[in-house]
């Protein structure tokens, strides 16, 4: 009998281990590059020459259905950065939250009004790494996620390209806007990543770092595929750099996009310039999404939002996953300024606040969102109605600050191109 038992003992022993979940890697990458549609990529069958992009997804995988969940840098940033749905929503369907700084990121139900834009409440995945025993070190770019918006929380080092006095020139300069946007490109951040990389005390790190390249296409005034392979050599630049100090091994590697870019479509609705949305077109939302030894669906063209990126991170770094998101898998819901928009499936629609007017496109029919088949399909705008008005009344903040943009928020919008 005891030999039976120190048998079986040692099959279940083998079993366990088997079905135990692998150690966590020694470093995780996230990089994320502002304003990158999934399309322009030739990992993804684009017109823009990516080599690198494209063998760090042959290397893993690409995903082919991820979505942005918001169209703005602060609001994809903070579903990133905390699991959960950015929304603007006031519980009332006609009138949103006032857009400023404190409700920006999308978080402000989780505040008292007064809290940064990301509120103490609601965790980070800065503090979520911190907690797995990884140094932290971020990168940041976009003057959107500088401090105090709360981004850095959770961070050993928290470096921002071109931060200060820098933006607030450029500001009230456009003229100067193709020179300043060179001096937070590509190059100047990995410089900022490798100077502080030389800080680090161990090599069991996390490193989040943040591109420019592509949303500075237009204020630049280079083409957009243009940008799309000069961000590409930049990535390429620093997997080499990680690679010739014997730290791209044994590294797990997530790429991604904050949201898209409008270039020269036509919709069934009027369409905003490049990214400003109102309404969410897919051209705004679709984004790439490369892994390198994080664990994905093995269906690519499972969907993923931006918002369940923070699980995917959690879980390869060995935390307990954050709590269920707001939404039900497969689940779109944009709440913006002019129009709350929803996807679930192959049906969209677009809701005008002013006066709750409906569009209803079928994607697999009609990608281009060019024709309104409402008419043809009440149900599913009935469904959809009653999902959006549960969503208005649960993703609603009453509390939130109604104060107007200040000057400083102000310089940040005009150091994106949201205002001059």
């Amino acid at each position: 009998m005891s030999a039976r038992r120190a048998l079986v003992g040692a099959l279940l022993a083998a079993l366990s281990l088997a079905c135990a979940e692998p150690d966590p890697p020694e470093r995780i990458v996230l990089i994320v590059i502002d304003t990158l549609r999934r399309d322009a990529l030739s990992a993804y069958g684009g017109a823009a020459r990516t080599p690198n992009i494209a063998r760090l997804a042959a290397q893993g995988k690409a995903m082919r259905h991820a979505t942005s969940s918001y169209y703005q840098t602060s609001m994809s940033m903070g579903a990133l950065f905390t699991g959960r749905t950015p929304s603007i929503e006031s519980g009332e369907r006609a009138q949103t939250l006032r857009w400023n700084a404190n409700n920006w990121c999308g978080m402000a139900r989780f505040g008292d009004g007064d809290e940064p834009c990301l509120p103490f409440e609601v965790g980070t995945l800065g503090e979520t790494m911190r907690r797995q025993g990884y140094w932290t070190l971020g990168v940041a770019s976009n003057p959107l996620t500088f401090e105090p918006a709360g981004f850095e929380r959770g961070f050993n080092e928290w470096v921002e390209v071109q931060a200060g006095d820098a933006m607030a020139f450029m500001a009230f300069n456009p003229r100067t806007l193709p020179k300043w946007c060179q001096q937070r490109d590509g190059s100047k951040v990995n410089a900022a990543v490798f100077e502080a990389l030389e800080r680090r005390p161990n090599d069991h790190f996390f490193l989040y770092v943040h591109y420019m390249d592509v949303h500075d296409w237009f204020d630049g005034r280079v083409p957009y595929l243009e940008t799309v392979e000069a961000v590409d050599a930049a990535v390429g630049r620093l997997l080499d750099h990680l690679e010739e100090r014997g730290l791209l091994e044994g590294t797990a590697i997530l790429l991604t996009g904050d949201h898209g870019e409008v270039l020269d479509e036509v919709h069934g609705l009027p369409t905003n310039p490049r990214h400003i949305g109102n309404p969410a077109f897919e051209q705004v939302l679709g984004v790439p999404l490369v892994v390198k030894g994080i664990e994905v669906e093995d269906d690519a063209d499972a969907p993923i939002r931006t918002e369940d990126l923070l699980g995917l991170l959690a879980r390869t770094a060995g935390a307990p996953q954050p709590r269920a998101g707001d939404l039900d898998p497969g689940e779109l819901f944009v709440t913006e300024l002019g129009w709350q928009t929803y996807r679930s499936g192959r049906f969209k629609s677009f809701w005008r606040r002013s006066d709750a007017s409906v569009f209803l496109v079928d994607l697999e029919a009609d990608p281009g969102e060019l024709r309104d088949v409402s008419a043809e399909h009440p149900e599913i705008v009935a469904k959809h109605r009653s999902r959006i008005a549960a969503l208005t009344r649960d993703l609603a903040a009453r509390e939130a600050s109604d104060a107007p943009i200040g000057s400083d928020d102000l310089d940040r919008l005009r150091a994106l191109g949201y205002a001059r």
